[in-house]
């Protein structure tokens, strides 16, 4: 029995090597392996091709339109504290707003969730829509932090 698709790859298959080897890098969640990578990138993006079992029409359909949150984190893996956050709203495939980052600094574990509810909120009351919660949070590393200036950044000097 053949082994099931790995949904991660799959999705960063869809996306150029720099952006995943940025997200799944070293700096992200640490998930890209060069050894593998390439290959099984190649795999996916090229397996309905690869794959003879099938000779009818294949129809193409789009997802329905969904509303959903996603959460940034920028912090360093383990128990690090949290350097920055920021969401965005999609509709679908398509996003739609964006909050920009924040700094975290000073804010306790409480504020930082309360923070995260009110963007939730504020998505909620903008679109008039329902969204209890986030629908994916993606963990960062603080060396992607796009805030100017930034502590972590040496161009902060520069600003």
């Amino acid at each position: 029995m053949p082994k099931p698709l790995n949904f991660k790859c799959l999705e960063c298959s869809r996306h150029t090597t720099e952006w995943a080897q940025t997200v799944h890098g070293e700096h992200g969640d640490s998930c890209w392996n060069p050894k593998r990578c390439y290959d099984r990138r190649s795999f996916y993006r090229h397996r309905s091709q690869n794959s003879m079992a099938f000779d009818g029409e294949i129809v193409s359909l789009s997802p329905p339109d969904s509303y959903y949150a996603i959460l940034y984190l920028y912090k360093d893996s383990g128990e690090k504290p949290l350097h920055a956050l920021g969401a965005e709203l999609w509709l679908g495939q398509k996003a739609i707003c964006k909050i920009e980052p924040i700094h975290c600094f000073g804010l306790t574990a409480s504020k930082i969730k309360a923070f995260s509810q009110q963007v939730l909120q504020t998505f909620s009351e903008k679109y008039q829509i329902f969204l209890p919660q986030y629908k994916e949070m993606f963990e960062l590393s603080p060396q992607l932090c796009p805030l100017r200036p930034c502590p972590l950044n040496s161009d902060r000097n520069n600003e």
